[in-house]
C-alpha cells in the first residue's frame, strides 16, 4: 500500500523486525525511546492484546495512535469486559466476583457445575484457570485466590464458536467479514472457515451483537468479536480482541480485501473497501508437533496456500505455520484435511457432517 512501516520491539531478531524500514529497539517501559520511535511515526497501531494501556496512553502524547486505549482497558480487566456487555444487554456467561473460597461455596449454587474461575486481569496471575466440576474441586482453588481476586463463570455447553472480524473508522462507520467458524484447540485456533450456514435469525443477531459493540467503543480500526452459539440457541459473547486474528487470515481467499488492509485503511482514514465474499475457505493452523508430517503436503498439494513463520518453537503446541485452502466448498475441504491424518487431536467428521 506504499507505507513506510517502522517498528518497535525488545526482540532485534524477530521476522516482523528484519522487514521493517527502521526499527526502534527497548523494553516496553523504555519511556526515552518509546519517545523517540512515536516522534518518528505518523501514526501507530498495536496488535497485542496484552500490551498496558498506560503506554499507549504515554505515546498518544507524541503521536496518533487511532485504536486509542479504551478497549485495552475494556477487555484487559474481566469485570469492566463484562460490565460492558452488560450495559449494552449483551449475553454472556453468568459470573461472580471471587476473592475468598467461601465466595466460591456461596456463588456455584448459581453458578451451578461446571464453572471455570478466571484471574480477573487478564494476561496476568499467569492466567490460570481451574475447571471445578463438583464440590471436592473448590479447595484446590486457595492456592490461586492467595495470588488475587477471580470471576467465576459458568461453563455454557455449546459446541460451535463463531468470530466476526469488524472493522471501525474514525466517523465510527463500520466493515464486518462474514462470519467465520472456529475450531479451538484450548485457546488456540486451529481451524477457521467460511461461508458457515446458520439461520437466517442468528446470522442477524450475531451481526446485531457486533454492530452494537462497534459502535459503543473508542477505537480505529480491526478487531475481533468471539461468539458462541449455545445447546439451548442462546447466542454468548465470549471476548473481543483489539487483534488480527488467525481466524481473518482466510480472507485472503474468502474475500476481496483482507483484515490487513481494512486495518490499514482505517487507521490511515483511507475509505475501506466493500466487503465481497469470493471462495469457500479453510484456514489450518500447524503446530511444532505437525510440521514435519505437513512437509510432505506441501510437496503434493498444490492448491494449498502455506505460511511458515520461522519462529522458534519449544513446545509441540506452538504455532509455526497455517495453511489457507480455497474449495470448492468446506466439507469437502474439511474431509481433505482430516484424510491427511495430521490433526488427529481434531473432530473434522462432526463439522463436515453437518455441511
Amino acid at each position: 500500500m506504499g507505507f513506510r512501516v517502522g517498528m518497535y520491539s525488545s526482540n532485534e531478531n524477530s521476522k516482523a523486525m528484519q522487514l521493517a524500514d527502521y526499527k526502534f529497539i527497548g523494553p516496553a517501559d523504555d519511556k526515552q525511546t518509546l519517545k523517540m520511535f512515536a516522534e518518528r511515526c505518523d501514526v501507530v497501531t498495536y496488535d497485542n492484546p496484552a500490551i498496558d494501556s498506560e503506554i499507549i496512553r504515554y505515546i498518544s502524547q507524541f503521536t496518533v495512535v487511532p485504536q486509542q486505549d479504551t478497549m485495552l482497558d475494556i477487555i484487559q480487566d474481566r469485570l469492566i469486559e463484562r460490565s460492558f456487555f452488560e450495559t449494552l444487554n449483551i449475553n454472556m456467561a453468568p459470573y461472580a466476583t471471587i476473592v475468598t473460597l467461601e465466595d466460591i461455596y456461596q456463588a456455584i449454587n448459581s453458578i451451578g457445575y461446571p464453572a471455570i474461575l478466571k484471574p480477573i486481569q487478564r494476561g496476568l496471575l499467569g492466567d490460570k484457570e481451574l475447571v471445578i466440576h463438583n464440590q471436592a474441586d473448590i479447595v484446590s482453588a486457595s492456592g490461586l485466590l492467595d495470588a488475587g481476586t477471580y470471576i467465576m463463570e459458568s461453563f455454557v455447553e455449546h459446541d460451535t464458536d463463531y468470530s466476526i472480524i469488524v472493522t471501525r473508522q474514525g466517523d465510527g462507520s463500520i466493515s464486518v467479514f462474514p462470519i467465520v467458524e472456529v475450531i479451538y484447540h484450548g485457546e488456540q485456533i486451529m481451524t477457521a472457515y467460511t461461508p458457515v450456514k446458520l439461520d437466517a435469525s442468528v446470522e442477524k443477531e450475531m451481526n446485531r451483537i457486533t454492530n452494537e459493540i462497534a459502535k459503543n467503543v473508542d477505537y480505529v480500526g480491526t478487531f475481533e468479536v468471539s461468539l458462541f452459539l449455545a445447546k439451548s440457541g442462546s447466542i454468548y459473547v465470549n471476548r473481543v480482541a483489539p487483534v488480527l486474528s488467525a481466524a481473518g487470515f482466510l480472507f485472503d481467499y474468502a474475500a476481496n480485501t483482507n483484515e490487513f488492509e481494512q486495518h490499514l485503511r482505517a487507521i490511515a482514514g483511507l475509505p475501506l473497501t466493500e466487503i465481497k465474499p469470493s471462495l469457500p475457505t479453510v484456514f489450518q493452523a500447524i503446530r511444532q508437533r505437525e510440521y514435519q508430517r505437513v512437509q510432505t503436503q506441501w510437496v503434493i498439494k498444490g492448491d494449498w496456500h502455506f505460511s511458515f513463520y520461522g519462529n522458534e518453537a519449544t513446545d509441540p503446541q506452538d504455532s509455526v505455520g497455517h495453511i489457507l485452502i480455497p474449495g470448492p466448498s468446506i466439507s469437502d475441504t474439511l474431509m481433505k484435511v482430516e484424510a491427511t491424518s495430521i490433526w488427529d487431536d481434531i473432530d473434522f467428521k462432526a463439522k463436515y457432517e453437518k455441511k
